[in-house]
């Protein structure tokens, strides 16, 4: 069965444990999320499961041990400890996207192939890994045990394709998780219902519109623009609609998931859509990589280049083509000039009239742009290019 919140059997049994937990003490909250999560997750995919825990209990909660007895009498061997885990980390992560993308010479046969691509959202898990590991460079972290931790990087709804969860926020909730009343169930239901709506009606419609008009022999510029268009907004429906889904069961299951989207078409810049569009992705990446690289204090060409090494590294954590390096590079060459050039979102009391609203387009035009390199082909991203100088 694979793990999706789309497939029926495991939307069930999701919901099955998601109420069973009335009648769970909320002290035992925690051995009961991990739980209901191994089981889950164990039906969906026992690799992940295996993988998940694995290196849950014996990488990430020794780690986390280990620093707190290091630090207190030698920070500084904590601190290269700390570094050189999350750097095994990411070392695991690339030889994921290489593995799934490539052939490598000895870890092929059947055992491996098999076993390595049917790992699901292993990329997810990862940044959930490294955020434990630094966060505890910043705050007092003391898991005792490690059931809130495996109950972290196990968390059905979002353990596939996020949002992506903070430790810190999800270990508070744990103790104190929402209350199964009436009004958390309509508000979970609604979400549920809306983010299958547009995932399996709205993203599916506009997936068919574009691969009808791909096939068109001839494509003139309204043809290319009616592309560019319905393929953002498959983007955007498909993704968002899964966010839903996935912040409606995390309220059915005591966690409040944050919110994934908010309003991203409505941007004046291309740093503000970032700031809207796959949220926890790009707070991620502030938090990890952007400040402790030094961020907004390295003066204005060192922050236009890291805004530019995060977009790339973004493309490739989605994977290790051209395509999404293509358009990591596309977002962060965009993020650069704004960057460099001192361009700023409008604000609020200036949000109206003929010049906000031609830079909300040009904004999204840019952004929607560079949704062509996710065409089938790099002749179809051509053909919808060159349809756009046919105006007659």
């Amino acid at each position: 069965m694979e793990l999706s919140l789309l497939d029926i059997k495991f939307v069930g049994i999701l919901a099955l444990v998601a109420t069973a937990r009335k009648f769970c003490p909320v002290r035992y909250y925690p051995q009961y999320g991990v739980a209901v999560s191994a089981l889950l997750v164990g039906v969906a995919s026992v690799q992940t499961l295996a993988v998940i825990t694995l290196i849950t209990l014996l990488y990430l909660y020794p780690v986390h041990l280990l620093w707190r007895h290091l630090r207190a009498r030698k920070r500084d061997y904590a601190r290269l400890m700390l570094g050189l885990s999350i750097a095994g980390l990411v070392l695991l992560l690339f030889g994921f996207k290489v593995y799934r993308q490539f052939k490598v010479p000895f870890l092929g046969g059947l055992w491996a192939s098999d076993r390595i691509l049917a790992l699901i959202g292993f990329s997810y898990f990862v940044l959930r890994a490294i955020n434990f590991l630094h966060i505890q460079s910043i705050l007092d972290v003391d898991e005792r045990t490690p059931w809130g931790l495996l109950f972290f990087m196990l968390f059905p709804p979002t353990v596939t394709s996020g949002p992506i969860q903070k430790y810190q926020d999800f270990a508070a909730q744990i103790t104190a998780p929402l209350p199964l009343t009436t009004p958390l169930i309509a508000q979970s239901v609604y979400r549920i219902t809306r983010g299958y709506f547009r995932k399996a009606v709205l993203a599916y419609v506009l997936d068919q519109l574009v691969k009808r008009l791909l096939g068109s022999t001839a494509l003139n510029a309204y043809g290319s623009l009616a592309i560019i268009v319905l393929l953002y907004l498959y983007f955007y429906f498909d993704f968002a609609g899964y966010s839903d889904v996935a912040i409606g069961f995390g309220g059915l299951m005591g966690i409040r998931v944050p919110e994934n989207f908010r309003n991203p078409f409505r941007a004046t810049s291309v740093s503000e859509f970032w700031r809207h569009w796959h949220i926890t992705l790009v707070d991620w990446f502030r938090d990890n990589v952007f400040i402790p690289l030094g961020g907004m204090r390295s003066g204005k060409i060192r922050t236009a280049c890291l805004a530019l090494l995060i977009m790339v590294l973004c493309g490739m954590w989605h994977g290790l083509t051209i395509a999404f390096i293509a358009w990591g590079c596309w977002h962060g060459m965009l993020l650069f000039l704004e960057a460099i050039t001192g361009s700023k979102p409008m604000p609020p009391s200036q949000r109206h009239g003929p010049r906000y609203w031609s830079r909300v387009l040009w904004t999204n035009a840019r952004v929607a742009l560079g949704g062509l390199l996710f065409l089938p082909s790099m002749k179809s991203t051509l053909a919808v290019l060159g349809g756009l100088a046919k105006w007659y």
